[in-house]
């Protein structure tokens, strides 16, 4: 009988336990809440990952070309886009080769860079936001992106310093966290830009 009584109690501490977590977590800020009941789409999803089509590879930039203009964020993915770089929700990034970067900066894709805000300001593709992981704002910066309302099935370029930086992996972590899934990562990031000669800003702006 007592045994009973003590298993009775302890399943009564755990229910009201589970219902405090609840309750503390609905009167939490967004940016506090648990991943598990948070609001954002990747905290949600269930079901198996959509299929990936197949990539075509996309042609080298011809030399000569006209000038590449800054992109602004497009109100939708041109279908054909939309094919060559489909969303991959089975996983936080892919990497892509230069000439197919080329071609999202040429479509208005959205560019993040993941640098320190202070390097972003020597020097940064033409248009792209600066996303610093290594800065205590990013998750701030990240909650904005996702307050935006973007397509998150849209392609989203991050880069950093190339070779063997990992900073633009660390940033497609916390964007597919809030549920973009399809960010591409340039792997040769700024210098390879910089070498072919391709739009470049400075300062804090875009």
């Amino acid at each position: 009988m007592t045994r009973a009584t003590n298993v009775g109690r302890v399943a009564a501490l755990l229910v009201l336990a589970a219902a405090a977590a609840a309750v503390s977590n609905l009167a939490a800020s967004t940016s506090r809440k648990l991943a598990w009941v948070g609001s954002y789409p990747r905290a949600l999803e269930v079901g198996p990952a959509a299929p990936k089509a197949a990539r075509p590879a996309a042609p080298n930039p011809a030399p000569g070309a006209p000038p590449v203009e800054a992109p602004a964020i497009p109100a939708a993915v041109a279908p054909d886009l939309a094919r060559s770089f489909p969303p991959h929700p089975d996983k936080p990034a892919l990497e892509i080769a230069p000439a197919d970067v080329l071609r999202l900066y040429r479509e208005k894709m959205l560019f993040l860079d993941a640098r320190r805000s202070s390097v972003y300001a020597d020097g940064h593709i033409g248009g792209a936001r600066s996303f610093p992981v290594w800065e205590s704002d990013i998750d701030d910066r990240v909650k904005k992106l996702f307050e935006e309302g973007l397509d998150q099935r849209a392609p989203v370029v991050a880069y950093c310093s190339g070779g063997d930086c990992e900073d633009s992996h660390m940033l497609a972590e916390k964007l597919y966290r809030v549920g973009f899934d399809n960010v591409l990562i340039y792997k040769d990031g700024f210098p390879d830009w910089q070498k072919r000669g391709l739009p470049v800003s400075k300062g804090a702006n875009p």
